[in-house]
């Protein structure tokens, strides 16, 4: 069984690499926006050609610079070209041929791999007429495409893919993976964590405040499971003049969360728990998410901290399990993947009928259920509909009388008999049909 065929979509800054990796993927994935340099990361989703599945890389602008961030970006392209089958170089009809587009593409004819020259932009007759002066970058498959205009993307996979072989067998089972949100404030430490848990450099890590722009998937195998992360953009405060990219990043992040099947929250030992971290928190309980809270650089706070965060901790009473780590020196980072696997396990928990119903029996019996103008709520049965997150639907009289109290109260009980460690309860109350 083989891996799937990698197509990299690579070359300069603002040629349109985003828009072409989005209609290659039928999706809005990566940042698209007039400015340069909005991508900075390599960003992988499968996409299909002729309904066979191929993973595309959308990757930073290659630049010629001696800043620090664009050399980790410069990096992160390189990567993507050495890992990839397929090379698509991007270029800008409308700017013709750079200095730079001679460096980039005399680089990637040096890889012996099959490189197809993507001339971007062609959206009308007369800038057809400027196709002809790319040929003196000495890429023999060329084809003209408009990603604004969705023009000559099939025939772009058509060229890329020529000759080759899919395997019928091939490695599909991305599509069961446990999906993991890597959520947090920005410049809490999500890339630096992502990086030693695949112990590669992955993700962009720089000291510039939200380095990460794009929903980042990375997937790593251990054993016969397939947990696939999502490092994110970092969440900040709302300003009045917001960055159009910074507000994308935030949708982004948001969407990752509800997306996955687990996240992990990251806190910034130095900042204690902020209001921000309280609200992405309070967002993943909203989503019925399953979460491992995730408390990093912890070897930069004194003992008298520690102790102020773990009893801050304590009060907050979640039923989320907290680690303490150290993402760079990856202190505590092998209890990550166990804890994964039982939150997912406890996520997928069916508990019987007849078991539910004894269980309530007892609640109702310790604390009655409350009463409200004279009307006291019954509780009939209740019974599980789903898991995945555990789905409880409660058949009742009164299902207005069916307080957030109470339901406090039997969501505390269900914990305390039931394992739900990490994982959300749903309850859901009906009135039971009359007969």
């Amino acid at each position: 069984m083989k891996d799937l065929y990698k197509l990299a979509i690579v070359g300069r800054s603002n040629v349109g690499k985003s828009l072409l990796f989005n209609r290659i993927c039928k999706k809005k994935i990566s940042i698209v926006h007039e400015r340069e340099g909005v991508t900075r990361d390599r960003i992988y989703k499968r996409a299909y050609f002729d309904e066979k599945p191929f993973i595309a890389i959308d990757t930073a602008g290659l630049e010629l610079s001696n800043i620090s961030l664009e050399d980790e970006i410069n990096i992160q392209t390189e990567i993507a070209i050495e890992e990839a089958d397929v090379l698509v170089m991007v270029v800008d009809a409308k700017v013709g041929v750079t200095n730079l587009d001679h460096t980039v593409a005399k680089n990637l004819l040096k890889t012996k791999k099959r490189v197809v020259l993507a001339i971007n932009k062609v959206d009308t007759d007369k800038l057809k007429d400027k196709i002809f002066e790319f040929q003196k970058l000495g890429l023999k498959n060329i084809i003209d495409v408009s990603a604004a205009q969705n023009l000559n993307i099939e025939e772009l996979l058509t060229l890329s893919f020529k000759d080759f072989e899919f395997d019928e067998n091939i490695d599909l089972d991305g599509e069961n993976s446990i999906k993991i949100a890597i959520v947090g404030r920005t410049n809490v430490g999500k890339s630096t964590l992502l990086n030693s848990l695949l112990n590669e450099k992955r993700a962009v890590v720089s000291e510039q405040r939200s380095t990460t722009r794009d929903s980042i998937d990375s997937d790593i195998k251990i054993k016969d499971k397939i947990f696939t992360f999502i490092d994110t953009a970092g969440i900040r405060r709302k300003n009045k003049e917001k960055d159009v990219l910074e507000k994308f990043s935030h949708s982004q992040t948001l969407k990752s969360i509800e997306r996955a099947d687990i996240c992990l929250l990251i806190l910034d030992a130095e900042d204690f728990i902020t209001f921000q971290d309280k609200k992405i928190l309070k967002f993943i309980e909203q989503k019925s998410k399953g979460c491992i809270i995730l408390v990093n650089k912890w070897d930069k706070i004194k003992d008298v901290r520690q102790e102020h965060f773990l009893k801050a901790l304590n009060q907050k009473k979640s039923y989320f399990p907290t680690i303490i780590i150290s993402a760079i020196k990856k202190l505590n980072l092998e209890k990550i993947f166990p804890l994964i696997d039982k939150i997912q396990k406890n996520k997928s928990t069916t508990i019987q009928t007849a078991t539910l119903n004894k269980f309530i029996e007892r609640c109702i019996q310790r604390y009655h259920p409350p009463m409200i103008d004279g009307k006291r709520l019954k509780i009939y049965y209740l019974t599980q509909i789903k898991n995945n997150p555990p789905f409880f639907l409660f058949f009742v009289n009164y299902p207005n009388r069916f307080t957030d109290t109470y339901k406090k109260y039997l969501i505390n009980n269900f914990r305390k008999n039931f394992d739900f460690e990490g994982s959300p309860i749903v309850f859901g109350i009906k009135k039971k049909p009359q007969r």
